[in-house]
């Protein structure tokens, strides 16, 4: 039976990322939808917002026994009247938290508009750029001549999703993830790579169904000795041979998501965002540092 389709608009005063990620968590919850994704991000003033609203009420006029849903972040109130003043019911994630937020922190909110994805912290900000410097000089083992200032070093074949999820780390968590990818070289020993020995303490191993394997490496290299099914059954048994002779934590990333990834890798090695100096670990519950 074909999935139902809905037209979804992600309206927001910024760059609409943390709006849409927030609707993307809740349609997983109705796997029988289809969503069709539109962001309009940086509507700061009524013209956006018009023409916005006008795109809109067209899309509307097209179907309206089943109308958009429009999700808004909008920090100022008279544009989000402008869009109920049009009969655009919109879902706002800040009505919806803020009065509860101020009543339980005894607070007005400051309503500024792009304060969601601003730079913040100018520390916090500097960390992130030196964190996705880091991280891309170090991508697939390239440099490994400081890899002892890393806060995380991924390990696991090519093509498991180390790469991506470094960058995530880097961008998210404003951490120092370096990635090291096993070669035949290193299945042909049972221990650990030499050169990422020294950061033992700091090492994360990442594995994948041979199959799914299979299929990305078919997509970047078809029909090579690289991408073969044998190939792949053989890096991937090699692999985890390895991670448990050396008693590594390692996840199978097959069907998991690249934010599930980080957070294990970040429960399991216990560390925490980096916002000034070293990325600490996490303090134990009911303590403080």
């Amino acid at each position: 039976m074909a999935r139902k389709k809905q037209n979804v608009f992600f309206v927001s005063d910024s760059t609409g990322i943390t709006i849409e990620s927030l609707g993307q968590s809740l349609f997983t919850q109705f796997p029988d939808t289809e969503f069709l994704q539109t962001v309009f991000p940086f509507v700061s003033n009524e013209q956006e917002a018009l023409r916005v609203i006008a795109h809109i009420s067209r899309i509307t006029n097209l179907n309206r026994q089943h109308p958009p849903l429009v999700f808004t972040s909008l920090a100022d109130e008279s544009l989000k009247n402008l869009f109920l003043s049009h009969d655009i019911p919109v879902l706002d994630i800040f009505s919806t938290f803020i009065p509860v937020l101020e009543s339980r922190l005894g607070a007005k909110a400051s309503h500024a508009v792009g304060e969601t994805h601003g730079v913040g912290s100018p520390l916090k900000y500097v960390q992130r750029i030196k964190a996705l410097d880091f991280t891309l000089n170090h991508d697939d083992g390239t440099k490994f001549t400081d890899i002892a200032s890393a806060d995380i070093v991924l390990t696991g074949v090519s093509r498991c999703g180390k790469t991506p999820t470094c960058l995530y780390l880097a961008m998210h968590y404003n951490l120092k993830a370096a990635n090291y990818p096993l070669a035949d070289d290193d299945f042909e020993n049972p221990g650990l790579p030499r050169a990422i020995v020294e950061v033992r303490n700091r090492l994360f191993g990442l594995t994948i169904s041979p199959k799914q394997l299979y299929r990305i490496r078919q997509e970047r290299r078809p029909d090579s000795r690289y991408a073969s099914l044998e190939q792949c059954e053989y890096e991937t048994r090699r692999a985890e041979s390895i991670f448990r002779a050396a008693r590594l934590p390692f996840l199978d990333t097959t069907s998991i998501s690249i934010e599930e990834i980080a957070t294990t890798i970040l429960q399991h090695l216990k560390l925490r965002e980096r916002t000034g100096g070293s990325s600490l670990p996490e303090p134990p519950v009911g303590q403080s540092q």
